[in-house]
């Protein structure tokens, strides 16, 4: 996978430099012109603030990327609550859900006990919800299903939006992946999301699976063991 380390690299550095870019013009501007004037320096500090946040995101998911592709990184696993993790997750959500008229329906079978990494688990359900939020379509709804199913947990993620077509399904695991229609997305996020969901889930030897009919929406379906044992 030189490729697509190379590949990584070039986009990586590409989406460093922007914000870096307007984090340094902004910073100018408030020392040369805005400096005085309130509401005007109020704006561009914004700018840099943002900015600031978006880099650290893109950084942190390079950093999670990198322990994740290194085998160093061993799952840390504990006995939690999925059920509360989840619904705590979609919590993190709720202010900015309400404010931009999303709707997050959740179904979630109460009190799932399983083994899990919870950071890691976390991070799945964050990137996975975040993600369909940004692409669900007008009715601006996501569903979360979280069941168990015999010996495993189940995790399903839906959205209404317009649908991947089928040859961006087969790299989308594997690139630096964004959808080309740049449209304003409402949640954050740097494009490494699905890389890390699925080291994550590989790493607890479950396996994720993409279902998406255009103009219908996408599935993403998570089953991981119920009772994980670590090597």
């Amino acid at each position: 996978s030189g490729m697509l380390q190379r590949d990584l690299l070039a986009n990586v550095s590409h989406d460093l430099k922007t914000p870096l870019t307007m984090i340094r013009a902004y910073a100018e501007m408030i020392r040369d012109i805005s400096g005085d004037n309130k509401e005007k320096r109020e704006k561009h500090t914004q700018v840099i603030i943002d900015e600031s946040d978006r880099l650290s995101m893109l950084v942190n998911d390079i950093l999670n990327l990198s322990k994740l592709q290194s085998s160093v990184d061993e799952p840390d696993v504990s006995e939690i609550n999925l059920s509360e993790l989840t619904e705590r997750v979609i919590g993190r959500f709720s202010d900015y859900v309400e404010k931009e008229g999303y709707t997050i329906e959740d179904h979630i079978a109460p009190d799932l006990i399983t083994v899990v990494d919870e950071k890691k688990i976390e991070q799945v359900i964050y990137n996975l919800l975040g993600n369909s939020i940004n692409y669900t379509g007008e009715d601006k709804t996501v569903k979360v299903f979280l069941t168990a199913e015999n010996d495993y947990i189940l995790l399903e993620i839906i959205d209404s939006g317009k649908g991947i077509s089928q040859e961006k399904i087969d790299t989308i695991w594997e690139r630096y992946y964004r959808f080309s229609e740049t449209n304003t997305r409402p949640v954050k996020g740097t494009g490494l999301g699905l890389s890390i969901v699925r080291n994550a889930v590989l790493m607890h030897h479950g396996a994720i699976r993409l279902h998406s009919e255009e103009d219908v929406g996408t599935t993403f379906t998570v089953r991981i063991p119920l009772n994980y044992v670590p090597e």
